[in-house]
């Protein structure tokens, strides 16, 4: 079906945020230095731009000591070969270790990586366990790869109801890892009439939703500018 081309799934990732202005990079090398694992991930994360090899080595040393939030953005570079050659089976573990370990992000990069590899069964699987622990974009990519029987028996009613979900709680306030995607997507099946009944006023509402958001394509769709600059389905970050 045409539709199926506008539902491609988002790659974003959730990492760790960078810390206010008045530390230094230095402040947080010597931090690191001294063991403080959680100077040790803004530390990497500062460097992933201006040193990426670094980056990736304060990452790698932090995940050995268990520092999940180190081993999920480790991932990442891993699966984008960013400071060290492309290593999705390294990258896969990592990510793992991050996802069982209650790092919510860690998941969904699991899943990132999964799909990287063309794992998709993998991918699928890694996608719902994100969804579980309410990383909203996981919940999305799920429920786009169970609306096209992807790594998993295709149910179009299962998956309407997952991007429903996704969309309503990501609109809500204070939501950590939210999914305006989801509003896009169901913007555009209704828009369609792909699934549903064809309904351009239920499509401008979730396309405003999206937009009202921060997601460009959905005030692109309303024929709108953006309402702010919090596009939380970007290469964005968070913990």
């Amino acid at each position: 079906m045409r539709w199926f081309l506008l539902l491609t799934l988002s790659t974003s990732a959730l990492a760790q945020q960078a810390p206010a202005p008045k530390i230094t990079l230095a402040d947080l090398e010597k931090a690191c230095s001294k063991g403080d694992q959680v100077a040790c991930v803004d530390y990497g994360f500062n460097l992933e731009n201006a040193d990426p090899e670094k980056a990736v080595s304060v990452y790698r040393a932090a995940c050995a000591k268990n520092t999940l939030p180190a081993c999920s953005n480790l991932a990442l570079m891993l699966r984008d070969a960013r400071g060290a050659p492309k290593n999705l089976d390294e990258a896969a573990k990592v990510a793992k270790k991050a996802c069982d370990g209650g790092n919510a992000p860690g998941c969904l990069h699991l899943a990132l990586v999964k799909d990287a590899a063309n794992d998709f069964t993998g991918a699928t699987a890694a996608y719902d366990a994100a969804c579980k622990v309410k990383v909203f974009q996981g919940c999305t990519n799920y429920a786009i790869n169970v609306l096209k029987g992807v790594g998993i028996k295709k149910d179009e009613k299962r998956g309407m109801e997952l991007l429903e979900k996704s969309c309503g709680e990501s609109v809500k306030k204070g939501v950590q890892y939210p999914s305006l995607r989801a509003c896009l997507v169901l913007g555009q099946i209704y828009e369609q009439g792909a699934l549903v009944e064809k309904n351009k006023e239920a499509a401008k509402r979730l396309y405003k939703l999206a937009c009202f958001g921060g997601l460009e394509e959905g005030c692109e769709r309303l024929g709108t500018g953006p309402k702010n600059v919090n596009d939380h389905d970007d290469d964005g970050h968070g913990h």
